[in-house]
């Protein structure tokens, strides 16, 4: 079996083993890191492996670090993430979200974007130098976490927490890109999600005199929240794709499943992108005195809770030779221009640069993630491998 056929086919057992991220209702990602473990530390004794495994809920969390350790000073390191989202509504997949597919260059199936093609391309380029190690020019090492869909509390920052990487050490993090691979990520915005619940008092729907509608204050609520934040925190930053920050409520838990009840609690939810112009905390900080002031007008309560939060995120001075370095294998293998970006946030990338860590985080991808009938091209799967090979090699 050639190499290709070898890894589509652990792409695909890989995406048929469902690791769902426990906060969309999954079991999370531990038969499929145990499937990972087992099948790569088969390809060689000199493989190094370390495990870090948290529990959430009774759920264990595995982090699966394996180093390809040849004495040099540098280690790079490729991160990707081992569970995915839900499959969402099963009527609008064209192919099954959890048996693999493969249709031409495409292969479908949920996490085959997100986050499987970078898990996979790490992997080729680990297993190159495996068979291959007079070429390494520094040591390898990926990392397969959990948790990333969620916020990596039990993923990345849990590995972060304990154990200590080296300042030398690069961070390449498939988990973002374009269909030409030509944008390189080397900043993220601040991020946070935001849940307000608003309390007021439950009574029949006939009677509303005698309750206090929690559905009627929190829609009047988030959309002070929002036009205030849009009107106060409005420069923008052209290094970002979007280059402003931005504000969007999104989820809304209900008080009520009746039509006949006025509820008396809601909770409604923020996802906030920040730009590095503007601090996390001051943003929170805004929030808070528009909720006291609300709740003091309207003599409801108002109870702000942040489910998930990270500062911008920024390489250091040093780690500019580090990207330059690889944008020149892009061209050198593609022939085409590289421009260096920020995004919304969000990706495993920020945790390693808030400790000083440089970073980036490139792919080539048709941006499928999250979306039903997911699917990655296989020309990218291998392709983006060949960069990486290039870049340990340069």
């Amino acid at each position: 079996m050639t190499d290709r056929n070898y890894f589509i086919h652990l792409y695909s057992k890989m995406i048929e083993i469902n690791a769902v991220n426990p906060s969309g209702g999954g079991l999370g990602e531990e038969k499929r890191a145990e499937f990972l473990k087992s099948e790569i530390l088969k390809w060689s004794p000199d493989l190094k492996f370390e495990e870090y495994t948290a529990v959430s809920n009774g759920i264990r969390r595995p982090n699966l670090l394996f180093i390809l350790d040849k004495g040099k000073e540098e280690t790079v390191w490729f991160v990707a993430h081992m569970d995915t989202v839900s499959e969402g509504d099963l009527n609008l997949w064209n192919y099954p979200p959890f048996k693999a597919t493969v249709v031409d260059d495409k292969i479908y199936g949920r996490g085959t974007c997100d986050n499987g093609q970078g898990a996979i391309s790490s992997l080729i380029a680990l297993k190159h130098f495996i068979e291959h190690p007079e070429g390494m020019k520094c040591n390898v090492g990926v990392i397969l976490v959990s948790d990333e869909e969620a916020g990596s509390k039990y993923g990345i920052e849990y590995v972060l927490g304990k154990r200590n990487f080296s300042k030398r050490d690069k961070f390449i993090v498939p988990d973002f890109g374009t269909p030409d691979g030509s944008s390189v990520e080397v900043a993220e915005k601040g991020l946070v999600w935001l849940k307000v619940t608003v309390i007021g008092k439950q009574c029949h729907a006939s009677t509303p005199d005698a309750g206090k509608n929690a559905h009627r204050l929190a829609r009047e609520l988030e959309m002070k929240i929002d036009g205030h934040l849009h009107s106060i925190f409005n420069e923008t930053d052209p290094e970002f794709t979007v280059p402003a920050s931005t504000f969007e409520p999104t989820k809304v838990d209900p008080g009520t499943t009746s039509v006949n009840i006025i509820p008396g609690r809601e909770s409604f939810y923020f996802d906030m992108r920040i730009i590095p112009e503007y601090s996390v905390d001051t943003v929170l900080n805004e929030v808070k005195k528009i909720a006291e002031t609300f709740g003091r007008e309207k003599g409801a309560e108002v109870i702000l809770d942040v489910v998930n939060r990270a500062n911008p995120s920024t390489n250091t001075a040093e780690g500019d030779e580090f990207v330059q370095k690889f944008v020149n294998s892009i061209r050198k293998l593609r022939g085409i221009e590289v421009r260096r970006v920020g995004i919304g946030g969000g990706t495993c990338g920020a945790f390693f640069r808030n400790k000083g860590l440089d970073t980036i985080v490139w792919g080539t991808l048709d941006e499928t993630e999250h979306m039903p009938n997911e699917y990655a091209k296989l020309s990218n799967v291998f392709g983006d491998a060949e960069v990486f090979i290039d870049f340990i090699k340069s």
